[in-house]
């Protein structure tokens, strides 16, 4: 079975299907990618300054109070945050960098206790102006309906690992 895009996995069994947008579901997990369509769909209308605005109460109603935020090893930046603050600090310091920033949903694929995000982000530096773009890969956990854990990844092959897609 093919989705739109490479995704090809084990994670087609146990009752799963993929729907008309390329998104995989997982008849015990889909309140997961509701949750994530939900968060996507609010944030898609906020500037960078609105963003920042709601972090602290968006990351509440979200983010476990224990949540752990691994941004990509492969950054020269990336670091492990762990709780609100973390979550909050990593975003600051992402955002600060740009003077204009968006995030587009692609796809999602439910892999039981895990959701994989393709997003892609774009953004204008905030020193140089210059128009950035790129494909960013999340795997998304959760805990008690909230997310437990982000893993960010600039690799489609790592981030299919961590998700338990098979190659």
């Amino acid at each position: 079975m093919h989705l739109v895009g490479p995704w090809q996995s084990n994670c087609i069994l146990g009752g799963r299907y993929a729907n008309a947008t390329g998104i995989l579901r997982a008849s015990m997990s889909e309140e997961n990618v509701e949750f994530l369509e939900g968060l996507f769909a609010g944030a898609a209308d906020l500037d960078k300054r609105a963003l920042l605005d709601a972090l602290p109460e968006l990351i509440a109603q979200t983010c476990d109070p224990e949540i752990e935020w691994v941004e990509d090893p492969q950054r020269a930046d990336g670091r492990v945050y762990r709780g609100h603050e973390g979550v909050r600090q990593s975003w600051e310091r992402w955002l600060e960098n740009f003077e204009d920033y968006d995030a587009e949903l692609e796809r999602m694929v439910d892999c039981g206790d895990k959701v994989l995000v393709v997003a892609t982000e774009q953004g204008r530096g905030a020193l140089s102006g210059a128009t950035v773009s790129q494909r960013m890969y999340s795997v998304f956990s959760f805990r008690n309906g909230k997310i437990a854990r982000y893993e960010e990844f600039l690799d489609e092959r790592a981030a299919r690992d961590a998700a338990g897609l098979s190659t």
